[in-house]
């Protein structure tokens, strides 16, 4: 087998969208380059595309607000640029991966798995702004936003739609599983969610909702880790937006300077990162050696 390395999303924060659109719209044409998708190419693509517009639209008034300087606009973490850009390019480079390197798996995916994969990125944090109240803490609806962001990508499958050549039914239970597979921590009770989710389709559709399960929780999880300015940069955000909802917790969480940021960050990897998506990208690449990886062990003189 032919090993392609898959790079991940290559943009530091605010970057011009304009410039990250064209770059995943050319994403999504290699995706669907594949074979499989010869007569369908152009429908897939831009319906994907549109798709990635709509979820980045609906981040657009909290962003003015928050440049205005409103208390309660307060998504310094889980804007547009990691829920939409930088979740969507990562996980058109997993899928792409999954394809081109892991037969095994590539062989339980149908077209509607492929799909659903970066359309589930797409959509995985759109809770935060979908059906929000404008004088409500954005960053305030953590507790809610699988949920939320579950029937945004519902009703925007209804009100967009897919291409006529993919089982609407399917790819809607495979959206939603791959979102209820973004929350955090996935503890028992979560899993058992899941289990009940899994429990809703055929054996061999199980096979392939597992993998798309997978796929968005590390374009989510494994993307963000690997960001080139995830650190010190994206933590100090994630703080600043646990702060603005929970007071001084997020500086408990993460640190307050550069050397406890450093500390809490290796105990995330050590802990959490390569217990979970870790053994999730060495299934996925067929290696530990992998850019999402490599990044995620860069210290921070090595990746700044």
């Amino acid at each position: 087998m032919n090993r392609v390395e898959v790079e991940h999303y290559p943009f530091r924060m605010k970057e011009d969208p304009r410039i990250v659109g064209r770059e995943i719209f050319s994403q999504i044409n290699t995706l669907f380059e594949n074979p499989m998708f010869s007569d369908t190419k152009r429908d897939l693509s831009y319906n994907l595309f549109f798709h990635f517009q709509n979820a980045s639209n609906m981040f657009c008034e909290e962003s003015e607000m928050r440049e205005r300087g409103y208390p309660n606009a307060n998504l310094f973490y889980h804007d547009r640029d990691h829920s939409v850009f930088q979740a969507t390019y990562d996980a058109l480079a997993i899928t792409q991966a999954v394809l081109t390197e892991n037969n095994h798996l590539a062989s339980h995916l149908t077209p509607e798995g492929i799909f659903s994969i970066p359309l589930g990125s797409i959509y995985h944090d759109t809770g935060f702004v979908y059906g929000a109240n404008l004088d409500e803490s954005f960053a305030g609806r953590n507790s809610i936003h699988v949920e939320k962001s579950i029937k945004a990508a519902e009703e925007a499958i209804d009100q967009i739609g897919i291409p006529r050549c993919l089982n609407l039914d399917k790819v809607k239970k495979l959206v939603t599983i791959g979102i209820q597979g973004t929350h955090f921590p996935y503890d028992a009770e979560r899993r058992e969610e899941g289990r009940k989710l899994l429990g809703q389709l055929s054996q061999e559709d199980r096979k392939e909702a597992q993998i798309v399960r997978l796929a968005v929780q590390f374009a989510d999880l494994g993307g963000q880790t690997a960001r080139v300015d995830q650190n010190p940069e994206g933590l100090r955000r994630l703080r600043d937006e646990m702060n603005a909802c929970t007071p001084n917790m997020g500086t408990k969480i993460i640190g307050k300077d550069e050397r406890e940021i450093e500390e809490k960050r290796k105990q995330f990897l050590e802990f959490v990162v390569e217990k979970t998506v870790g053994k999730t990208g060495n299934a996925f690449f067929g290696t530990s050696d992998h850019s999402f990886a490599r990044e995620w062990h860069k210290t921070p003189t090595a990746s700044r």
